[in-house]
């Protein structure tokens, strides 16, 4: 642990030291290696500084994974809520990682940086800043003064240390960084033990404050107490996980069994109620309404064959049993068109023979004779009452023979 607060402190030191840097990071630093873990009300008393500057100080350094950070609940004396503190601690473990990450990181930025000798450019102007390689001045030169420039004719100096060369970097930068690469194959060597929260809020030192900046005892709350000023956040997400990994493959005979539970309920659910399925009327079941679409086991299928037969032929009686139904209609729809026609037809042939009626008003002495003749007797022609009436067309039938027309002659007389 010795050697690496060592290394934490000469990082600090070398990274942190530059003019454009404020040097108070190497400060908080050095107070965090001492202290193990300080609270940030109490690091501010120690570097007499606001908390807004400690904040953004400390997140530069937690960029640099050179510490960390811990919040949790504390309640003070005389609140009724408590309030969210922060404390800063280093882990160790963490801080050699990123330590090893930047000086792998400044390796590789220096040696990409290699040229050629001949692309060094040693010489430079004073006046317009031009640059110029070795092989470039040598066309233009003052025996007294030396190279000219060839931009603004004035003299150039030479410095080889102005662009060296890649592995001139790297060799000064391994010189430089010689105390990090030295410690760090040791610190690999021995295990270094890890600093959580716990382990450094344990091992604090605690901080020595004046009388007139003390800070008020505060009462640590329970990380996984829900607040419980609304109603209903009190113990709230689940207590316990339990995670169950098994080797079969696909759903198990319980979830088979659940899922067609839970299909047979909504099927129960959405059935039809019994005056949908079957005629009031005439007692016919009609079972055309497809159920839903439900996924069935191959068993569950062999199973429902049967039924799905009865049904088919239960379906193709009735279309049947229709079928012969229109066909009997339709014969007794010929066959009452067939009479229409034939009622018609007697219609016409009774208009034909009307035409064939004929007045025998004028013949009414002779018939009566005839029939005086034939009969002997008084007919009822004989009254005047006859006499008044109307004369009455009947019909006069033509004898097809001529040899029979005398004794197929019917006469007719006014009646």
């Amino acid at each position: 642990m010795d050697l690496a607060q060592q290394l934490v402190r000469s990082v600090a030191r070398t990274f942190f030291n530059s003019p454009n840097i404020d040097t108070r990071h190497v400060l908080i630093v050095d107070a965090l290696i001492i202290h193990s873990a300080l609270r940030d009300d109490d690091l501010s008393y120690l570097m007499s500084m606001n908390l807004k500057d400690l904040h953004r100080i400390c997140a530069k350094l937690r960029e640099e994974r050179l510490l960390q950070v811990h919040v949790r609940p504390e309640l003070r004396e005389g609140q009724q809520r408590p309030t969210n503190r922060t404390y800063y601690y280093i882990d160790y473990r963490q801080a050699i990682d990123a330590i090893k990450w930047r000086v792998y990181h400044l390796d590789k930025a220096v040696q990409g940086n290699a040229k050629p000798a001949s692309e060094k450019k040693e010489y430079f102007c004073r006046r317009c800043r031009a640059e110029w390689t070795q092989m470039e001045v040598l066309d233009k030169i003052d025996p007294v003064r030396g190279f000219i420039c060839h931009r603004c004719d004035d003299v150039l100096v030479f410095d080889p240390e102005r662009e060296a060369g890649g592995h001139e970097h790297s060799t000064k930068l391994n010189n430089q960084l010689r105390f990090i690469t030295d410690t760090l194959p040791k610190l690999d060597a021995m295990v270094v033990p890890e600093n959580t929260f716990e382990t450094a809020h344990a091992a604090a030192r605690p901080v020595v404050r004046d009388a007139t900046n003390q800070a008020a005892p505060s009462i640590v709350v329970d990380g996984e107490a829900k607040p419980t000023a609304v109603k209903g956040m009190k113990n709230t997400g689940p207590q316990s996980i339990a995670v169950d990994i098994t080797e079969l493959e696909g759903p198990t005979e319980a979830e088979k069994q659940a899922e067609k539970e839970r299909k047979e309920k909504i099927a129960q659910s959405n059935a039809l109620p019994a005056w949908h399925l079957q005629s009031t009327v005439t007692g016919a079941s009609y079972t055309g309404a497809a159920p839903l679409p439900t996924t069935k086991t191959i068993d569950e299928e062999e199973d429902k064959k049967p039924a799905d037969q009865i049904d088919d032929s239960l379906h193709s009686e009735e279309v049947t049993n229709l079928f012969e139904m229109l066909a009997r209609q339709q014969a007794e729809e010929a066959r009452r068109k067939e009479a229409e026609a034939e009622d018609s037809d007697e219609e016409d042939d009774q208009d034909d023979d009307e035409e064939e009626f004929e007045d025998i008003t004028n013949n009414a002495s002779s018939v009566g004779e005839k029939r005086h003749a034939s009969s002997g007797t008084t007919s009822a022609a004989d009254t005047p009452a006859s006499e008044e009436r109307p004369p009455k067309k009947v019909k006069v039938e033509v004898p097809a023979d001529e040899a029979d027309s005398d004794d197929e002659d019917v006469a007719f007389e006014d009646v």
